[in-house]
């Protein structure tokens, strides 16, 4: 008896994807999660483009902070550039069509990890102040 009571046949044809011994390990299991999903490539493609973006705006951000301080919060040249700059990049179509595959209804897609969601709803408002 033992374990070897415990493997069962699922059915299906093993060479067509499905069927398999239930309790044989991993060998069913692709070691390319991304394989047969190109989605998910796109998807990981979007996530680090806006990524970077926001990498980008954090920066701005910070010369914009830097710039208020300098001039006591006054409106210089210098800030609305870079404000300006700021507004290009996150309502430029690249950003926005990168943001809307990311979002489903206004919230993150599914599948994503919490960081990765956390940078969706941050970028949606930094649009959204834009």
């Amino acid at each position: 008896s033992g374990y070897g009571d415990s493997i069962t046949y699922s059915g299906g044809q093993a060479s067509e994807g499905q069927g398999g011994f239930y309790g044989s390990g991993g060998a069913r299991v692709s070691t390319l999660e991304t394989e047969h999903r190109p989605e998910m490539v796109a998807l990981a493609a979007d996530v680090e483009n806006l990524r970077l973006v926001m990498e980008e705006i954090d920066k701005l951000d910070a010369m914009l902070m830097e710039e208020k301080e300098k001039s006591d919060s006054s409106v210089t040249g210098k800030s609305l550039e870079i404000s300006s700059t700021i507004k290009k990049v996150m309502t430029s179509v690249d950003v926005m069509d990168c943001l809307n595959r990311l979002e489903v209804e206004g919230e993150p897609v599914w599948g994503l990890s919490s960081e990765e969601r956390d940078l969706v709803h941050a970028a949606r408002q930094k649009v959204n102040e834009c």
